[in-house]
């Protein structure tokens, strides 16, 4: 009797097993992997949204790995800090309200988070964001848009 439920079982794992093989099989017949990748340009925009905010949060766990390295200078782990909220502000606005503008500035928030975890992973002790201009343009929309001065002026 053992005999017979031995044999039942390796006959109902071979054809588990033959099934499993089928399905893969045939999720494979598309005509290779160059036709079903697409640039990320090409999707809709809430999956570029999407996207987006995947991608500041792994620039996030970058940035939260180095700031507890602890071997930053004041001024890098603050510029790191004001430009992670900077890029937190702008991902989650064009995660409700998606736009070719507003997803262009997801894009550039997340390079200059990426940009100061280079600076501060390559020994520099020098902050990686600019300071605020001292000219009149300071108070302007476009000024204000483009990148926070401090962690002050980051929203929150």
């Amino acid at each position: 009797m053992t005999k017979s439920w031995n044999m039942i079982g390796r006959q109902r794992l071979a054809a588990s097993l033959l099934m499993t093989a089928f399905v893969g099989l045939t999720g494979c017949r598309g005509g290779g992997p160059a036709e079903s990748i697409q640039p990320v340009s090409r999707l809709p925009l809430p999956l570029q949204a999407y996207l987006s905010l995947d991608t500041y949060f792994i620039a996030q766990g970058m940035v939260k790995g180095r700031l507890s390295d602890g071997r930053l200078m004041h001024d890098q782990a603050r510029d790191l800090v004001a430009a992670t909220l900077y890029a937190r502000q702008l991902a989650a606005r064009n995660m409700m309200h998606p736009t070719v503008d507003g997803q262009k500035r997801v894009q550039l928030a997340i390079e200059m988070v990426l940009d100061c975890v280079q600076q501060a992973n390559s020994g520099s002790t020098a902050a990686c964001l600019a300071p605020p201009p001292v000219s009149g343009a300071a108070g302007s929309p476009a000024a204000d848009a483009s990148r926070p001065a401090t962690a002050e002026s980051a929203p929150r």
